[in-house]
């Protein structure tokens, strides 16, 4: 072996083969383990609720019932879920961009006094449990401070808490810290502002970082389910999570409650599949390095 890669002339040994072949089967039975609950449940949504119960259990339903999906979009407005999720989720990467990518760049290139204080205390938070900040952030929106305003059934709650995503502030800063700081110093000089440096300058070179930070917000939006549950009533305003849940207790068959979680996972794997080579691209660039 050399430096953790196996060679070709280690492959021709027979210890080597084996091992080969005995993680390759765990990679199958790992694929398997992942990949086969999501077909059962494709699969399930197209049954007939009875045929999901009744046994003998088939894999295969006896008829794919195609008509369910234009029943669930159009008769249930299942629609509507999708815009207030995508209005939603916009925001969110909007927020986590700016807000987030703004902190990073404070404490990467602006480094005010104290910045080495709040870099352990944002490591400490990150270590927090989110549930634990649930109930002080819902009283916080309820009535804001010195404003006296009610922030709940609207989605700033949501934006807001996606700007102050403590990862991706440490990840921004890991991502700006490879900027050379002689570009910034040569901006100042021309007289640009931190702002027109951080939108014309680090913003631009570090795309990679920001469409990885992007997508990964916006795929985690898409399932959010607890705190929009929580700070959103009107049903006018639900996102898919919420009505997903709200489709179990109001005794939506099961066929119906499959389709709806397909419906909820199509769009986070359109934008994965789309943009891979950005998410790969982006980890190598805000990786921690040594």
């Amino acid at each position: 072996m050399n430096n953790g890669i196996l060679r070709t002339s280690d492959m021709k040994c027979r210890r080597y083969k084996i091992l080969y072949f005995i993680l390759v089967i765990i990679m199958l039975i790992y694929c398997m383990i992942v990949f086969i609950p999501t077909i059962w449940l494709i699969v399930c949504g197209f049954k007939d609720s009875a045929e999901i119960y009744t046994p003998p259990v088939r894999f295969f339903p006896k008829k794919f019932n195609l008509s369910k999906l234009i029943n669930l979009w159009n008769q249930m407005k299942f629609y509507k879920y999708y815009i207030n999720t995508f209005i939603m989720a916009l925001g969110c990467v909007i927020m986590d961009v700016f807000v987030g990518g703004l902190a990073g760049y404070v404490l990467s290139k602006l480094k005010p006094k104290g910045s080495g204080v709040v870099n352990t205390l944002l490591f400490a938070f990150m270590l927090m449990p989110t549930t634990l900040n649930l109930a002080p952030l819902y009283i916080t929106f309820k009535d804001v401070p010195y404003l006296h305003l009610n922030l709940l059934d609207t989605y700033w709650p949501i934006w807001l808490l996606a700007g102050a995503n403590i990862f991706h502030i440490i990840l921004f800063k890991t991502a700006f810290d490879g900027i050379s700081n002689s570009l910034i110093e040569a901006a100042k000089i021309d007289g640009a502002s931190n702002l027109k440096i951080f939108f014309s300058i680090v913003l631009p070179l570090s795309k990679p970082m920001i469409m990885t930070a992007a997508i990964f917000t916006f795929n985690a939006q898409i399932g959010n389910f607890l705190w929009p549950y929580l700070v959103i009533s009107d049903p006018a305003k639900r996102v898919l999570g919420m009505q997903m849940y709200m489709a179990k207790t109001s005794g939506l068959t099961m066929d119906y409650q499959m389709l709806m979680i397909l419906f909820s996972i199509v769009p986070q794997i359109i934008v994965f599949v789309a943009f891979q080579k950005h998410i790969m691209g982006g980890m190598s660039l805000g990786g921690v390095k040594g």
